[in-house]
Order: C-alpha cells, then sequence, then structure tokens
C-alpha cells in the first residue's frame, strides 16, 4: 500500500472510547492509548491522547506522514466534521481542522464502518471479495458498502449507512426521531435500554427478534446495493452468537427472491476489533490514492 518504513497516527472516536496509536504501514499497532468516551470537553481528552502517543513514539519508528481517523457517523468527509450521536457536543465538530492544527498533517476521515471495510479489503476478510456490505452492531449501528472495489460515500461520506433503514413500519422509536429503525432494534444501547438488563441476558425471544430485524435490513440492503456477500461484526453478534446468525438467515432466506440474489451470504467477521489499524487505512489507501493520480506511469 506504501513505504514500508511509512507511519499512519490513527484516531478511533466510537460510542465508547477515544483511542490514538501509531501503525505501521504493514498495519502493526506499535504504540497505542485510550480512554473512554467522557461526558464533557471530550475534544481536550483525544488531545491529551494524541500528544502522549507522540510523545512515546520510540526513536526507532519514523514520525507519523499523515494521521487516519474513523469515526461513528454521521460525518461530513467535505466539511472534515463530524456528529456522532454518542457525542451530543459534538454536532458538526470541525474534527479535521481541529486534528490538522495540532499535529501539522493531512487528516482522512472515515466512518467507524468504512474504515473497517476499507482495512478489510487491505488485510482481513475482503481482500479477494469485490463487492459487499460490511456491517458492525455495537452501541450504535455502523455499515459501509464496497462495489467493484470501490467504497461508495455519496454526498458527506455516509454512502451504505442502514442503522436507519425501516424495518418495522410504526415500530419503536428511534434515537433519530423517526420509528422503526434497524438501530432501534438491534443497537446494544437500544437493546439494553428496552431490556432494562445487560445483553448476555437477552431472552431467546428478544435474540430472535433481534436476526429477523437485521435480516430484514439486509435483504433490502442487498437487492439494493446488488451485494452477494455481507460481513458482519460486533457485540451484537459477539454476545447473542449462533441464534442470533441463524434467524437473520432465516428472515434474509425469506426477503431475498431476486434471482440475482440467490448466492447472497453472511459472513461473520474474523478480524473484527482492530479499529486502530482500519483508521490507519482509511490513511494509507487515501495516500496510495493520491500517488496513483500525481504519478499515473
Amino acid at each position: 500500500m506504501s513505504d514500508a518504513s511509512e507511519t499512519v497516527l490513527s484516531v478511533v472516536i466510537d460510542p465508547g472510547r477515544l483511542a490514538a496509536g501509531i501503525v505501521s504501514s504493514d498495519g502493526d499497532v506499535l504504540v497505542r492509548d485510550r480512554v473512554g468516551t467522557p461526558g464533557r470537553e471530550v475534544w481536550r481528552s483525544l488531545e491529551q491522547i494524541v500528544r502522549r502517543i507522540l510523545a512515546a513514539r520510540p526513536e526507532d519508528v519514523a514520525l507519523p506522514s499523515m494521521v487516519g481517523v474513523s469515526c461513528a457517523g454521521p460525518i461530513d468527509v467535505e466539511a472534515g466534521s463530524v456528529s456522532p450521536a454518542s457525542v451530543p457536543a459534538w454536532s458538526g465538530f470541525p474534527l479535521r481542522d481541529h486534528l490538522e492544527e495540532l499535529t501539522g498533517l493531512t487528516v482522512h476521515l472515515d466512518t467507524l464502518a468504512g474504515a473497517a471495510a476499507t482495512a478489510e479489503r487491505w488485510l482481513g476478510d475482503a481482500v479477494e471479495v469485490p463487492s459487499f456490505l460490511l456491517l458492525l452492531l455495537d452501541q450504535t449501528i455502523e455499515s459501509a458498502v464496497v462495489i467493484d472495489g470501490v467504497r461508495l460515500r455519496g454526498a458527506h461520506g455516509n454512502a451504505g449507512s442502514i442503522a436507519h433503514l425501516m424495518v418495522e413500519p410504526g415500530g419503536a422509536p428511534c434515537t433519530c426521531g423517526a420509528s422503526g429503525c434497524l438501530n432501534a432494534y438491534a443497537s446494544t444501547a437500544a437493546l439494553e435500554t428496552e431490556m432494562n438488563r445487560p445483553m448476555r441476558r437477552a431472552t431467546p425471544s428478544i435474540v430472535d427478534r433481534t436476526g429477523i430485524m437485521i435480516g430484514r435490513a439486509i435483504a433490502s440492503a442487498a437487492a439494493a446495493f446488488d451485494v452477494t456477500t455481507v460481513f458482519v461484526g460486533g457485540a451484537v453478534i459477539d454476545t447473542f452468537g449462533d441464534p442470533v446468525l441463524e434467524s437473520l438467515r432465516r428472515e434474509l432466506a425469506l426477503r431475498s427472491r431476486l434471482t440475482h440474489l440467490s448466492g447472497l451470504q453472511v459472513v461473520e467477521l474474523s478480524g473484527y476489533g482492530q479499529p486502530l489499524v482500519a483508521a490507519a487505512a482509511v490513511a494509507l489507501c487515501a495516500g496510495a490514492e493520491m500517488s496513483r493520480r500525481n504519478d499515473p506511469e
């Protein structure tokens, strides 16, 4: 992807934590640090982590040449701003400008799922899969679509997001203000609020319903994007295990009757859990693309 000696400063903002690290162009995490996402002064906490990471860089590790950022959506890539639902104070927060001013480096930004999809194409399960949907079911629901090796981005960088796809007309209220969204039925935040208990204590009926709702969303997305592979991961899949996968596959079979979707498969991610590498992949792929444009030969 780039020079083997190159390193990237990786930054991750997800609902539960802020993380930063230095990652090599081979995908090795050389230095890392993280804290729980605070309720206030989020930027100050992130700034402190980034400063600690840069100060902790060993002498034999090259200075980062750029910054890769993955952030819970929605984002606005053109503006360089983020509006993660889990960080209310960051509505339209100009994260790219803040990080560029802090580090003096070019910052490349993507959603959590967009970054994960890029990493899976680079080093993970999707190396030989040109078109796919990637779905992460955690405290929030993040997803991204790759078609013929190209990450779809859309007007603001959120293309492929299905968290607010309607799966139950007139259903449960969602944090977005609508009702019946996938997010209201299959995010850990919504499930734990509804159950008033930890995920591990979910009843079989809740697990089954969660799988049904995920299956409905995947069926609609697969029909819209014409993909035949869907990668899934996250705390919902890890906690509910095979029963939720069985439910979603059963529902998917009922709702995916188009001929070109006959081979549609849902694959559990094997490498999920490397967000710093995913954030680095955003920058490394962007850097490689810029090099190709500047030197087409």
